[in-house]
């Protein structure tokens, strides 16, 4: 355990990755001149405000891509994480989790372009190969190439264990467990059971269930997050300054360096905004891949509205209420901070239905990584292997719900980095086919 938090801390998210997750964002920037920033009324209307393309039931319509890959992104991140995060580096890390957004959605424009440009017909009908065709052909095919791509697929496949799945299911069994006193053991059932349904339909069975519930959830947890906020309204002030003032701090951290503060603030904001948004991971490409559209333009925006929504909107809301109420006075837990939030300025109803929330999210993020294990281990073993792994994954859900939660978030932020390390250079290196 100590020596995956040194390796978190020091090597997969030091400086090095810090760095190399500015690069891409700030590269692909430059070169599509802010696009994410100066085009995104354009991109709204050509997204939300467009006629959807047929789907053929092998494909999904592009606002389904976008409900699905939210459903997968929409997790534990966007409320828990945020508590983590802010406990760990402090209020300084929302801003640095902004930049992470913003440099994020053109990223995630990027690889969701080029997952659409090598997509393939697969053998069912539907698409597939991506991102491993990129990143193949990124590293020079051959050897190079397939050596990339399945360090990828192998880190996927064990990010769908953690990440995907068991840190998911632990955190909305610890939420359950410590807001209403449900049994560890009777969410872990019902989240197996729930994963054990969504799981075989695939993408069309999650788009399809996702296309309703995840707007619906993540409305009615914005005005959630609305109605705390309006009530700590004197506090707003005071918890913007903090933001940008700690985000910048040049103190030492307890017994260490100058700048330590600044630097945990940078490294927890970013951690976090990739572990919600996955921007520069490769995964939501998987399922950005299976749309129905043909422009590889117009889906990297709805991949861009993706990010946008889950971070800039979800995240900022869960952050706004735990620093507004003072919650991350009250609890050093970042578990806690947003319940105390929600149930002391809206009473103990407001804070079961923030674990509701909670719960919807993780089951729909544990079925969406089901989809991004599912095709690794296509890529890597074929077909036939793919039950097994869904029985696996089933197990593993349960087993997330009863066991310690701290082990699963570092196991995760370890194999998050390192799936991160061949998509960015691949899409880095291929920054001329993107435009």
């Amino acid at each position: 355990m100590e020596l995956i938090e040194w390796l978190n801390e020091n090597i997969v998210w030091g400086v090095p990755m810090l760095l190399l997750f500015a690069a891409a964002g700030i590269i692909f920037t430059v070169r599509l001149k802010c696009f994410q920033i100066r085009k995104f009324p354009y991109a709204m209307k050509k997204t939300l405000f467009t006629k959807q393309p047929t789907a053929d039931g092998k494909t999904i319509s592009p606002f389904r891509t976008l409900t699905a890959a939210l459903g997968t992104t929409l997790g534990t991140g966007n409320i828990i994480a945020i508590g983590t995060a802010i406990a760990y580096g402090g209020a300084g890390t929302i801003f640095w989790m902004w930049v992470s957004a913003a440099l994020g959605m053109i990223t995630c424009y990027a690889e969701t372009y080029l997952g659409m440009k090598y997509r393939k017909r697969q053998s069912d009908g539907g698409y597939g190969g991506v991102p491993f065709a990129y990143i193949n052909k990124a590293f020079g095919g051959k050897k190079a190439g397939r050596a990339a791509a399945v360090f990828f697929a192998v880190c996927c496949i064990l990010a769908s264990f953690g990440m995907g799945n068991m840190a998911q299911i632990s955190s909305a069994s610890l939420t359950l467990y410590d807001s209403i006193g449900v049994r560890l053991w009777i969410t872990g059932l019902v989240c197996t059971a729930l994963i054990a349904f969504l799981a075989p339909g695939g993408i069309e069975r999650l788009g399809g269930l996702t296309s309703w519930l995840i707007p619906l959830a993540s409305v009615g947890y914005i005005i959630g997050c609305l109605a705390v906020i309006i009530i700590n309204i004197e506090a707003v002030p005071e918890c913007f300054t903090r933001i940008f003032t700690e985000a910048f701090s040049f103190k030492a951290a307890a017994g260490g360096t100058t700048g330590a503060v600044m630097l945990g603030a940078m490294q927890w904001g970013i951690k976090r905004g990739v572990f919600s948004n996955e921007a520069g991971l490769g995964t939501a490409v998987i399922i950005h891949a299976s749309s129905s559209g043909d422009d590889p333009k117009t889906q990297g925006m709805w991949a861009m509205l993706q990010v946008f929504a889950d971070t800039i909107v979800m995240c900022s809301m869960t952050a706004l209420c735990i620093l507004t109420s003072g919650a991350d006075k009250l609890s050093a837990n970042g578990m806690d901070m947003a319940y105390i939030a929600f149930s002391d300025a809206l009473g103990k109803y407001a804070g079961i239905f923030l674990c509701v929330s909670i719960f919807i999210f993780a089951v729909s993020t544990a079925a969406g990584w089901w989809i991004y294990g599912k095709s690794c281990v296509i890529y890597l073993l074929g077909q036939r292997w793919v039950k097994l792994y869904l029985a696996f994954f089933i197990v593993l859900t349960f087993i997330g719900a009863i066991v310690e939660a701290q082990v699963i978030w570092e196991i995760s932020d370890l194999f998050n980095g390192l799936m991160a390390i061949p998509n960015l250079i691949a899409i880095i290196k291929l920054r001329k086919e993107i435009c």
